[in-house]
């Protein structure tokens, strides 16, 4: 999906989201650059899908395929049942369905809930738990496109992983587009595969994850947080020529130590 021609604060923005995979944006006042991708009224451009570009029913309807998951939850639920809450979104939100309570038991299904967390309420839940009905929610609705804002926030490195797990399968089981929006560097170049660096508002640069990470004296240049484990592997290759290769993974940079020091 290309947004083309995108106006903010005297900048014109031109950049994609790469369908069915999962994304990644970063930099300050990210929440604007959010509200282009959700498709604001207030806001005006191209959007484009598939070389066509789309009308304004298009993007209306287009619209209504975005769903945006707040790394906060509004307090105002932790007094409601997880069945509550479910029941509540899908009357909102006017979600068509033969079967409440079915749809419910099967969103619940696919982030590896069972019905009997229904009974239970939002302030009883565990950290790992609360995430999970958040995505559970955000299904109901079946939405194309998830931005989850800072996924990770109170998880632990198990349910990190867990979560990242469950983003994957729903990206490929279920063809949605997955964008996460957070600060951590080391965050998006584990887990994302497309990234956009937002900056004095505008596009600093947009492309494959792995390939704007390892591009280390832009990154020094333009103040952008290093993934800690490419500073690593550059510090070492600078300092050390120990010609190691860039990893995602701490396991794969250990072998190379191997191989090359």
């Amino acid at each position: 999906m290309i947004f083309k021609n995108y106006k903010y604060k005297d900048n014109i923005l031109n950049f994609s989201i790469i369908e069915k995979e999962i994304n990644g944006i970063t930099g300050k006042e990210t929440k604007n650059l959010v509200n282009i991708i959700k498709l604001n009224n207030s806001v005006k451009g191209k959007i484009i899908v598939n070389n066509n570009e789309l009308t304004k029913e298009e993007i209306n309807k287009k619209r209504k395929e975005i769903i945006y998951i707040d790394s906060e939850i509004n307090q105002t639920i932790y007094h409601q049942t997880i069945y509550d809450l479910l029941y509540s979104e899908i009357a909102s939100k006017k979600i068509q369905t033969k079967n409440i309570d079915k749809k419910i038991i099967e969103s619940l299904k696919i982030v590896g809930l069972t019905e009997d967390i229904l009974v239970r309420n939002f302030y009883s839940l565990s950290s790992s738990e609360k995430k999970l009905i958040q995505v559970a929610r955000a299904l109901l609705s079946n939405p194309n496109i998830l931005i989850f804002d800072e996924p990770f926030k109170f998880l632990d490195m198990r349910n990190e992983k867990k979560l990242i797990m469950l983003l994957n399968r729903i990206k490929d089981q279920y063809n949605k587009t997955i964008i996460l929006v957070s600060n951590n560097s080391n965050i998006l170049y584990k887990y994302t595969n497309h990234l956009i660096i937002f900056k004095n508002n505008k596009i600093l640069i947009e492309g494959n994850t792995s390939d704007i990470y390892i591009k280390i004296p832009f990154l020094i240049k333009n103040r952008i947080e290093i993934p800690e484990i490419v500073e690593f592997t550059y510090l070492a290759n600078k300092q050390k020529n120990a010609n190691l290769e860039y990893h995602k993974d701490i396991r794969d940079i250990i072998k190379d130590i191997y191989k090359h020091v």
